[in-house]
């Protein structure tokens, strides 16, 4: 009898489920999980004391969640069309839905969306 702990089983399992998100019109599969590294490097993005620095660490890790999430392919697709909040809101919008947030009927994303929820970011009124 075999007692090895199979987590590769596990890993196989959990990388088959996808959540699809329409983008200009066109319906992308991505993984239902957010890549680790991704909050790791953002708690330690978080830790930086100068806001600029901090800001541009924001940005990268963004565009590296973004092509982790979408491939290099799908993302170039779409990212001419987009601007870097668009594409923040976006990703945040992605997490808030693989840690189980349900949308509500009719959910609709606004501008305001983008200036309101990003961090660092005060909703022009």
């Amino acid at each position: 009898m075999d007692n090895t702990l199979d987590f590769d089983l596990f890993l196989q399992e959990k990388e088959r489920r996808t959540l699809p998100v329409r983008i200009l019109g066109e319906i992308y599969e991505i993984p239902a999980v957010i890549p680790a590294i991704v909050p790791l490097k953002m708690a330690r993005a978080e830790r930086m004391r100068d806001h600029e620095a901090r800001n541009a660490e924001y940005s990268r890790l963004i565009f590296e969640a973004a092509d982790a999430l979408f491939g290099p392919d799908q993302l170039e697709s779409f990212a001419a069309h987009l601007s870097a909040q668009d594409l923040a809101l976006l990703i945040q919008k992605c997490f808030e839905r693989m840690n189980g947030a349900v949308p509500e009927e009719g959910e609709t994303l606004t501008d305001e969306d983008s200036r309101s929820s990003l961090p660092g970011r005060a909703s022009k009124k």
